[in-house]
């Protein structure tokens, strides 16, 4: 995620070592989502447990993360709309390995 994502935004949006924490939220976020996901595929959305069946925990994770990952999608302007609140820097620059 880290490969495809932060080379992207450091050329699109400028993306500075001070956003590094945001960047890196972000990819633990989609990693999380995926393995919550992955669990609810081998598991299903209901588990047995002593008290009968009941919703997984992993759908209420998955729910966390995906409104986690909403969140961060707008703040590093991931989304159509948000791109558009973006703005491009002049030139590339030296800043092209910041994130190695």
């Amino acid at each position: 995620m880290w490969a495809r994502t932060v080379p992207a935004l450091t050329f699109s949006a400028g993306l500075t070592d001070p956003q590094r924490e945001t960047a890196i939220e972000y990819c633990l976020t989609v990693a999380r989502l995926w393995q919550a996901e992955r669990e609810l595929s081998r598991n299903g959305l209901v588990v047995e447990t002593e008290r009968g069946n009941v919703k997984s925990p992993w759908v209420t994770i998955a729910g966390q993360y995906r409104s986690h990952f909403r969140a961060l999608v707008g703040e590093l302007g991931l989304s159509p709309a948000s791109a558009t609140r973006i703005t491009p820097p002049e030139s590339a620059g030296d800043d092209d390995g910041v994130f190695d």
